[in-house]
Protein backbone atom coordinates (compact mmCIF):
# COMPACT_ATOMS: atom_id res chain seq x y z
CA UNK A 1 0.00 0.00 0.00
CA UNK A 2 1.60 3.31 -1.19
CA UNK A 3 2.06 6.20 1.78
CA UNK A 4 2.03 9.81 1.05
CA UNK A 5 4.14 12.39 2.29
CA UNK A 6 4.38 16.33 1.52
CA UNK A 7 7.10 17.95 0.78
CA UNK A 8 8.87 18.75 4.67
CA UNK A 9 6.73 16.14 6.23
CA UNK A 10 8.82 14.14 8.60
CA UNK A 11 9.15 10.69 7.45
CA UNK A 12 10.70 8.56 10.40
CA UNK A 13 13.41 9.77 13.10
CA UNK A 14 16.53 8.67 14.11
CA UNK A 15 16.08 6.67 16.88
CA UNK A 16 12.26 5.55 15.93
CA UNK A 17 11.56 2.04 15.79
CA UNK A 18 12.87 0.11 12.56
CA UNK A 19 9.08 -1.77 11.49
CA UNK A 20 9.45 -1.49 7.70
CA UNK A 21 11.64 -0.25 5.09
CA UNK A 22 10.34 2.41 2.26
CA UNK A 23 10.74 1.74 -1.57
CA UNK A 24 10.16 4.89 -3.47
CA UNK A 25 7.39 5.43 -6.21
CA UNK A 26 7.90 8.80 -7.17
CA UNK A 27 9.47 12.03 -5.62
CA UNK A 28 12.65 12.58 -3.67
CA UNK A 29 13.72 11.74 0.09
CA UNK A 30 16.58 13.09 2.21
CA UNK A 31 18.49 11.48 4.74
CA UNK A 32 19.76 13.66 7.03
CA UNK A 33 21.22 13.26 11.32
CA UNK A 34 20.14 16.53 12.90
CA UNK A 35 20.31 19.53 10.40
CA UNK A 36 22.85 18.06 8.06
CA UNK A 37 21.62 16.26 5.07
CA UNK A 38 23.47 13.75 4.14
CA UNK A 39 21.79 11.59 0.61
CA UNK A 40 19.06 12.42 -1.09
CA UNK A 41 17.43 9.76 -3.04
CA UNK A 42 15.23 9.17 -6.06
CA UNK A 43 12.58 6.94 -7.47
CA UNK A 44 13.41 3.04 -7.06
CA UNK A 45 15.79 3.74 -3.97
CA UNK A 46 14.91 1.52 -0.97
CA UNK A 47 15.64 2.82 2.62
CA UNK A 48 15.08 2.23 6.34
CA UNK A 49 16.56 -1.87 5.87
CA UNK A 50 19.49 -1.51 7.47
CA UNK A 51 17.33 -1.62 10.70
CA UNK A 52 15.05 -3.97 9.88
CA UNK A 53 17.17 -6.23 9.68
CA UNK A 54 19.29 -6.39 12.51
CA UNK A 55 15.99 -4.74 14.27
CA UNK A 56 18.02 -2.01 16.05
CA UNK A 57 16.69 1.70 15.80
CA UNK A 58 17.03 4.20 12.71
CA UNK A 59 19.98 5.30 12.44
CA UNK A 60 19.01 8.50 10.62
CA UNK A 61 15.73 10.69 9.82
CA UNK A 62 14.31 10.75 6.59
CA UNK A 63 12.44 13.82 5.53
CA UNK A 64 10.27 14.03 2.21
CA UNK A 65 12.46 16.34 -0.24
CA UNK A 66 9.14 16.73 -2.66
CA UNK A 67 5.87 14.93 -2.47
CA UNK A 68 7.04 11.58 -2.25
CA UNK A 69 4.64 8.17 -2.75
CA UNK A 70 6.25 5.54 -0.72
CA UNK A 71 5.45 1.30 -1.20
CA UNK A 72 6.02 0.51 2.58
CA UNK A 73 8.15 -3.10 2.40
CA UNK A 74 7.06 -5.34 5.75
CA UNK A 75 9.39 -6.55 8.44
CA UNK A 76 8.79 -9.76 7.19
CA UNK A 77 8.64 -9.47 3.57
CA UNK A 78 12.76 -9.35 4.10
CA UNK A 79 13.13 -11.01 7.18
CA UNK A 80 11.25 -14.34 6.11
CA UNK A 81 13.35 -14.37 3.00
CA UNK A 82 16.21 -14.14 4.64
CA UNK A 83 15.61 -16.82 7.17
CA UNK A 84 14.42 -18.70 4.20
CA UNK A 85 17.53 -18.41 2.59
CA UNK A 86 20.93 -20.12 2.31
CA UNK A 87 23.34 -20.27 5.43
CA UNK A 88 26.22 -18.63 3.35
CA UNK A 89 24.05 -15.89 2.57
CA UNK A 90 23.02 -15.04 5.89
CA UNK A 91 26.27 -15.43 6.92
CA UNK A 92 27.23 -12.96 3.91
CA UNK A 93 24.23 -10.12 5.20
CA UNK A 94 25.14 -10.34 8.96
CA UNK A 95 29.28 -9.39 8.24
CA UNK A 96 27.99 -6.33 6.13
CA UNK A 97 25.62 -5.56 8.17
CA UNK A 98 28.44 -5.34 10.73
CA UNK A 99 30.41 -3.72 8.57
CA UNK A 100 27.92 -1.03 7.90
CA UNK A 101 27.66 -0.30 11.48
CA UNK A 102 31.48 0.30 11.76
CA UNK A 103 31.17 2.94 9.35
CA UNK A 104 28.80 5.28 11.85
CA UNK A 105 30.80 6.77 14.49
CA UNK A 106 29.91 6.43 18.36
CA UNK A 107 27.13 9.24 18.16
CA UNK A 108 25.27 6.87 15.31
CA UNK A 109 26.05 9.92 12.54
CA UNK A 110 25.65 8.61 8.94
CA UNK A 111 28.04 8.01 6.88
CA UNK A 112 26.11 8.51 3.03
CA UNK A 113 27.42 7.66 0.15
CA UNK A 114 29.26 4.70 0.80
CA UNK A 115 26.64 3.01 2.97
CA UNK A 116 24.22 3.07 0.79
CA UNK A 117 26.48 2.46 -2.35
CA UNK A 118 27.04 -1.43 -0.72
CA UNK A 119 23.55 -1.70 0.09
CA UNK A 120 22.58 -1.28 -3.33
CA UNK A 121 25.11 -4.58 -3.97
CA UNK A 122 23.24 -6.50 -1.53
CA UNK A 123 19.74 -5.64 -2.31
CA UNK A 124 19.78 -6.22 -6.30
CA UNK A 125 16.89 -4.65 -8.67
CA UNK A 126 15.46 -7.74 -9.13
CA UNK A 127 15.03 -8.36 -5.61
CA UNK A 128 13.32 -4.69 -5.19
CA UNK A 129 11.08 -5.59 -7.96
CA UNK A 130 10.28 -9.01 -6.33
CA UNK A 131 9.27 -7.30 -3.15
CA UNK A 132 7.12 -4.84 -5.60
CA UNK A 133 5.12 -7.51 -6.71
CA UNK A 134 4.87 -9.16 -3.60
CA UNK A 135 3.07 -6.06 -1.88
CA UNK A 136 1.17 -5.17 -5.30
CA UNK A 137 0.12 -9.17 -4.94
CA UNK A 138 -1.22 -8.81 -1.44
CA UNK A 139 -3.02 -5.78 -2.09
CA UNK A 140 -4.65 -7.93 -5.27
CA UNK A 141 -5.41 -10.66 -2.78
CA UNK A 142 -7.28 -8.41 -0.38
CA UNK A 143 -9.25 -6.72 -2.99
CA UNK A 144 -10.40 -10.04 -4.20
CA UNK A 145 -8.62 -9.30 -7.71
CA UNK A 146 -7.37 -12.95 -8.03
CA UNK A 147 -9.75 -14.21 -10.38
CA UNK A 148 -10.48 -18.25 -10.13
CA UNK A 149 -11.11 -19.85 -13.71
CA UNK A 150 -11.98 -23.49 -14.07
CA UNK A 151 -10.60 -25.89 -16.72
CA UNK A 152 -13.34 -29.00 -17.51
CA UNK A 153 -11.75 -32.60 -16.61
CA UNK A 154 -14.10 -35.29 -19.10
CA UNK A 155 -14.82 -38.34 -18.46
CA UNK A 156 -12.82 -40.31 -21.18
CA UNK A 157 -15.76 -42.75 -21.25
CA UNK A 158 -18.80 -40.75 -22.33
CA UNK A 159 -16.88 -37.58 -23.29
CA UNK A 160 -18.79 -35.80 -20.65
CA UNK A 161 -17.95 -33.14 -18.37
CA UNK A 162 -17.21 -34.88 -14.75
CA UNK A 163 -15.35 -32.09 -13.07
CA UNK A 164 -13.24 -29.30 -13.32
CA UNK A 165 -9.84 -27.91 -12.30
CA UNK A 166 -9.75 -24.81 -10.46
CA UNK A 167 -6.79 -22.31 -11.59
CA UNK A 168 -5.70 -19.02 -10.15
CA UNK A 169 -5.26 -15.95 -12.75
CA UNK A 170 -4.08 -12.65 -12.09
CA UNK A 171 -4.49 -9.40 -14.32
CA UNK A 172 -2.10 -6.60 -12.86
CA UNK A 173 -3.77 -3.22 -13.62
CA UNK A 174 -0.10 -1.82 -15.47
CA UNK A 175 1.65 -5.12 -16.15
CA UNK A 176 -1.29 -6.89 -17.77
CA UNK A 177 -1.75 -10.73 -16.80
CA UNK A 178 1.14 -12.13 -14.52
CA UNK A 179 2.16 -15.81 -15.19
CA UNK A 180 0.26 -17.96 -12.75
CA UNK A 181 3.76 -20.04 -12.29
CA UNK A 182 5.26 -16.18 -11.02
CA UNK A 183 2.76 -15.08 -8.68
CA UNK A 184 1.95 -18.64 -7.38
CA UNK A 185 5.75 -19.43 -6.77
CA UNK A 186 5.72 -15.83 -5.28
CA UNK A 187 2.96 -16.65 -2.85
CA UNK A 188 4.29 -19.91 -1.92
CA UNK A 189 7.41 -18.43 -0.70
CA UNK A 190 5.50 -16.74 2.02
CA UNK A 191 2.13 -16.88 3.78
CA UNK A 192 0.59 -15.31 1.07
CA UNK A 193 -0.25 -18.45 -0.54
CA UNK A 194 -2.98 -19.34 2.29
CA UNK A 195 -4.76 -16.44 1.32
CA UNK A 196 -4.84 -17.25 -1.99
CA UNK A 197 -6.08 -21.26 -1.04
CA UNK A 198 -8.52 -19.59 1.28
CA UNK A 199 -10.10 -17.88 -2.09
CA UNK A 200 -10.12 -20.17 -3.90
CA UNK A 201 -11.51 -22.73 -1.92
CA UNK A 202 -13.96 -20.43 -0.51
CA UNK A 203 -15.27 -19.92 -4.28
CA UNK A 204 -14.95 -23.57 -5.15
CA UNK A 205 -17.31 -24.55 -2.13
CA UNK A 206 -19.88 -21.65 -3.53
CA UNK A 207 -19.92 -23.31 -7.21
CA UNK A 208 -20.07 -26.61 -6.22
CA UNK A 209 -23.07 -25.71 -3.72
CA UNK A 210 -24.66 -24.98 -7.39
CA UNK A 211 -23.46 -27.67 -9.89
CA UNK A 212 -25.69 -31.20 -9.95
CA UNK A 213 -23.91 -33.41 -6.90
CA UNK A 214 -21.96 -35.49 -9.69
CA UNK A 215 -19.66 -33.05 -10.40
CA UNK A 216 -16.36 -32.37 -8.56
CA UNK A 217 -13.30 -29.74 -8.20
CA UNK A 218 -9.48 -30.26 -8.06
CA UNK A 219 -7.89 -27.92 -6.16
CA UNK A 220 -3.97 -27.59 -6.13
CA UNK A 221 -2.50 -26.97 -2.66
CA UNK A 222 0.80 -26.19 -0.98
CA UNK A 223 2.82 -27.04 1.55
CA UNK A 224 2.48 -24.16 3.75
CA UNK A 225 -1.52 -24.81 3.23
CA UNK A 226 -0.95 -28.54 4.38
CA UNK A 227 0.42 -27.30 6.99
CA UNK A 228 -1.75 -24.86 8.45
CA UNK A 229 -4.33 -26.74 10.47
CA UNK A 230 -6.28 -23.31 10.93
CA UNK A 231 -7.01 -23.45 6.90
CA UNK A 232 -8.22 -26.68 6.61
CA UNK A 233 -10.80 -25.96 9.69
CA UNK A 234 -11.98 -22.76 7.68
CA UNK A 235 -11.99 -24.61 4.52
CA UNK A 236 -13.77 -27.29 6.52
CA UNK A 237 -16.37 -24.50 8.13
CA UNK A 238 -16.70 -23.48 4.44
CA UNK A 239 -17.82 -26.99 3.06
CA UNK A 240 -20.58 -27.32 5.97
CA UNK A 241 -22.00 -24.06 5.04
CA UNK A 242 -22.26 -24.45 1.56
CA UNK A 243 -23.59 -28.47 2.11
CA UNK A 244 -20.45 -29.54 0.24
CA UNK A 245 -19.66 -33.49 0.43
CA UNK A 246 -15.79 -33.52 0.77
CA UNK A 247 -15.09 -35.97 -1.76
CA UNK A 248 -16.20 -33.48 -4.28
CA UNK A 249 -13.06 -31.37 -3.59
CA UNK A 250 -9.99 -33.06 -4.60
CA UNK A 251 -6.66 -32.09 -3.58
CA UNK A 252 -3.88 -32.27 -5.69
CA UNK A 253 -0.31 -32.53 -4.63
CA UNK A 254 2.37 -31.80 -6.90
CA UNK A 255 5.68 -34.06 -7.36
CA UNK A 256 7.95 -30.80 -5.53
CA UNK A 257 6.12 -31.50 -2.69
CA UNK A 258 6.86 -35.03 -2.14
CA UNK A 259 10.52 -35.04 -1.35
CA UNK A 260 10.02 -36.04 2.39
CA UNK A 261 7.97 -39.15 2.26
CA UNK A 262 7.34 -39.10 5.53
CA UNK A 263 6.10 -35.76 5.65
CA UNK A 264 3.82 -36.18 2.50
CA UNK A 265 2.49 -39.29 4.29
CA UNK A 266 1.33 -37.41 7.13
CA UNK A 267 -0.44 -34.76 4.44
CA UNK A 268 -2.20 -37.50 2.71
CA UNK A 269 -3.29 -38.80 5.78
CA UNK A 270 -4.61 -35.75 7.57
CA UNK A 271 -6.27 -34.90 4.36
CA UNK A 272 -7.66 -38.09 3.70
CA UNK A 273 -8.91 -38.32 7.54
CA UNK A 274 -11.26 -34.85 6.65
CA UNK A 275 -12.81 -37.06 3.69
CA UNK A 276 -10.62 -35.35 0.95
CA UNK A 277 -9.80 -37.65 -2.17
CA UNK A 278 -5.84 -37.43 -3.25
CA UNK A 279 -4.35 -36.71 -6.49
CA UNK A 280 -1.17 -37.01 -7.00
CA UNK A 281 -0.22 -33.92 -9.98
CA UNK A 282 1.65 -34.08 -12.75
CA UNK A 283 2.64 -37.48 -11.81
CA UNK A 284 5.85 -39.29 -13.71
CA UNK A 285 8.07 -36.17 -13.64
CA UNK A 286 9.68 -34.25 -11.27
CA UNK A 287 10.64 -37.07 -7.79
CA UNK A 288 8.48 -39.64 -9.29
CA UNK A 289 9.31 -43.01 -8.25
CA UNK A 290 7.65 -46.79 -7.75
CA UNK A 291 7.81 -46.24 -3.89
CA UNK A 292 5.83 -42.98 -3.80
CA UNK A 293 3.12 -45.41 -5.17
CA UNK A 294 3.67 -47.65 -2.45
CA UNK A 295 4.09 -45.51 0.70
CA UNK A 296 1.68 -42.75 -0.71
CA UNK A 297 -1.95 -43.37 -0.36
CA UNK A 298 -3.21 -41.40 -3.73
CA UNK A 299 -6.63 -41.80 -4.61
CA UNK A 300 -5.97 -40.79 -8.46
CA UNK A 301 -2.64 -40.29 -10.65
CA UNK A 302 -3.12 -37.30 -13.15
CA UNK A 303 -0.38 -38.18 -15.41
CA UNK A 304 1.93 -34.79 -16.78
CA UNK A 305 0.86 -33.38 -19.85
CA UNK A 306 4.48 -34.79 -21.48
CA UNK A 307 3.88 -38.13 -21.86
CA UNK A 308 0.04 -37.40 -23.76
CA UNK A 309 1.62 -34.90 -26.29
CA UNK A 310 5.16 -37.47 -26.95
CA UNK A 311 3.28 -41.09 -27.05
CA UNK A 312 2.78 -40.82 -30.41
CA UNK A 313 6.43 -39.41 -31.54
CA UNK A 314 8.40 -41.12 -29.25
CA UNK A 315 7.72 -44.71 -28.35
CA UNK A 316 9.42 -44.61 -24.78
CA UNK A 317 7.24 -42.06 -23.84
CA UNK A 318 4.00 -44.46 -24.82
CA UNK A 319 5.89 -47.66 -22.96
CA UNK A 320 5.72 -45.84 -20.13
CA UNK A 321 2.71 -44.53 -19.98
CA UNK A 322 1.25 -47.91 -20.43
CA UNK A 323 3.36 -48.77 -17.56
CA UNK A 324 1.83 -46.20 -15.32
CA UNK A 325 -1.77 -47.21 -16.82
CA UNK A 326 -0.95 -50.69 -15.80
CA UNK A 327 0.38 -50.00 -12.21
CA UNK A 328 -2.59 -47.42 -11.58
CA UNK A 329 -5.30 -49.73 -12.02
CA UNK A 330 -3.30 -52.78 -10.08
CA UNK A 331 -3.40 -50.43 -6.77
CA UNK A 332 -6.90 -49.25 -7.63
CA UNK A 333 -6.27 -45.50 -8.40
CA UNK A 334 -7.98 -43.25 -10.98
CA UNK A 335 -6.20 -41.69 -13.95
CA UNK A 336 -6.56 -38.83 -15.56
CA UNK A 337 -4.79 -37.81 -18.42
CA UNK A 338 -3.34 -33.99 -18.88
CA UNK A 339 -2.87 -32.13 -21.74
CA UNK A 340 -5.21 -34.24 -24.26
CA UNK A 341 -5.59 -31.86 -27.24
CA UNK A 342 -6.88 -34.49 -29.96
CA UNK A 343 -9.00 -37.23 -30.70
CA UNK A 344 -6.00 -39.93 -31.78
CA UNK A 345 -4.89 -39.18 -28.19
CA UNK A 346 -8.34 -39.62 -26.65
CA UNK A 347 -9.10 -42.71 -28.52
CA UNK A 348 -5.66 -43.94 -27.00
CA UNK A 349 -5.82 -43.14 -23.46
CA UNK A 350 -9.31 -44.86 -23.85
CA UNK A 351 -7.47 -48.32 -24.91
CA UNK A 352 -5.56 -47.59 -22.10
CA UNK A 353 -8.09 -47.55 -19.51
CA UNK A 354 -7.92 -44.03 -18.57
CA UNK A 355 -10.85 -42.44 -16.60
CA UNK A 356 -10.72 -38.83 -17.33
CA UNK A 357 -8.89 -36.16 -19.20
CA UNK A 358 -8.38 -32.58 -19.14
CA UNK A 359 -6.93 -30.21 -21.59
CA UNK A 360 -7.72 -27.64 -24.83
CA UNK A 361 -9.80 -31.06 -26.79
CA UNK A 362 -12.48 -30.83 -23.78
CA UNK A 363 -12.08 -26.99 -23.28
CA UNK A 364 -9.83 -23.91 -21.89
CA UNK A 365 -9.86 -22.36 -18.23
CA UNK A 366 -13.39 -20.56 -18.22
CA UNK A 367 -15.11 -18.62 -15.87
CA UNK A 368 -18.07 -19.29 -13.03
CA UNK A 369 -20.77 -18.01 -15.34
CA UNK A 370 -19.80 -20.39 -18.52
CA UNK A 371 -19.43 -23.46 -15.82
CA UNK A 372 -23.06 -22.54 -14.83
CA UNK A 373 -24.03 -22.63 -18.26
CA UNK A 374 -22.48 -25.85 -18.97
CA UNK A 375 -24.02 -27.88 -16.13
CA UNK A 376 -27.58 -26.43 -17.05
CA UNK A 377 -27.04 -27.45 -20.61
CA UNK A 378 -26.20 -31.15 -20.09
Amino acid sequence: MLKYHKKGEIIFFQGDESDCAYLIEYGKVDIFIEDETFDTLVVGDLFGEMGVLDQKPRSTSARAATDVALLAVRSNQITERLQQSDPIVKAMVRVLLKRFRSLLPSDESFSGDLLFSEVESVVEDIGLNKIKLESELRGAIERGEIQTVYQPINDIATGEIAGFEALSRWEHPVKGVISPFEFITLAEETDLIVDVGRLVFERACRLLSQLPASYFININVSAKQLDNDLFWEAVVAMMKSQGVAHHRLKLEITETLVVDHEQARNWINKCRKLGFPICADDFGTGHSGMEQLVSLDYDVLKVDQVFIRNMFENKKYATVLQSIARIAHDLDMKLVAEGVETESQLQTLKLLGFNFGQGYFFGKPMDEKVVMDLAKNT
